[in-house]
């Protein structure tokens, strides 16, 4: 898996709505780059707990904006979190201390 929403740009919404979303786990993927590489906006208005282990090749969350007011920390490891004011540059951040 290389990225969890394909787009195709010509029929790409601009924004994209993830409404009752609170908790996401991404683990284990050694492959995977993005949630999505395409120029959209996703925005969570209640999303509160991300996980991302074992993702080495993910450099960023997504090439658009990402909007998620209510979270406030990534967690990385068990016990571990990091936030660097917003999830595309904890993500960016993370990648480059690897």
């Amino acid at each position: 898996m290389l990225d969890v929403v394909k787009i195709d740009e010509e029929k790409a919404a601009k924004n994209i709505i993830f409404e009752n979303l609170e908790y996401l786990e991404l683990s284990s993927l050694p492959s995977f780059r993005s949630f999505c590489y395409g120029k959209q906006t996703f925005i969570f208005p209640s999303f509160i707990r991300f996980i991302v282990k074992g993702c080495p090749q993910m450099k960023i969350f997504s090439s658009g904006v990402t909007v998620a007011p209510c979270l406030t920390k990534i967690e990385v490891e068990e016990g571990k979190v990091r936030w660097k004011g917003d999830l595309n540059t904890t993500i960016e951040q993370l990648f480059i201390e690897q």
